[in-house]
């Protein structure tokens, strides 16, 4: 790939995604309910799957989301299972998962992804998520 970010706006069916591999971040920002979710993450898997080849000593990834829905969820599963192998293997991965104060939902839905994964997940609560 030429360049070493991907960016993809924010929708109202789909969320903000920043992958930045100098940096080694990931942002996720928004809602996600896209009509065909597997081609709308196809783009984040293969990018995800470039970085992973030599990923840096430390990866970020900010999760700032007010809503997915279970097909989507399926997507974060495999992104995460992909960061969890190269955690596996002596990289650092650290998790911030923001969610709105009272959103006990979404803070659940993060802590059930923190039982799956031997990540670091770090549980930050916000007034406004965007």
């Amino acid at each position: 790939m030429s360049t070493t970010t991907l960016h993809i706006d924010r929708t109202e069916t789909s969320p903000q995604i920043d992958i930045d591999m100098e940096q080694g971040t990931l942002e996720f920002i928004g809602r996600s309910l896209p009509a065909n979710n597997e081609a709308f993450y196809v783009r984040v898997h293969s990018w995800l799957d470039e970085y992973l080849k030599s990923p840096k000593p430390s990866t970020v990834v900010n999760m700032k989301m007010d809503y997915f829905d279970t097909s989507s969820s399926k997507q974060f599963y495999n992104i995460f299972e992909r960061l969890n192998a190269v955690s596996e293997r002596g990289h650092h991965v650290n998790v911030n998962w923001h969610f709105e104060t009272g959103d006990e939902e979404m803070a659940e839905t993060g802590k059930d992804y923190e039982r799956f994964f031997r990540m670091d997940f770090k549980f930050v609560e916000v007034e406004e998520l965007f």
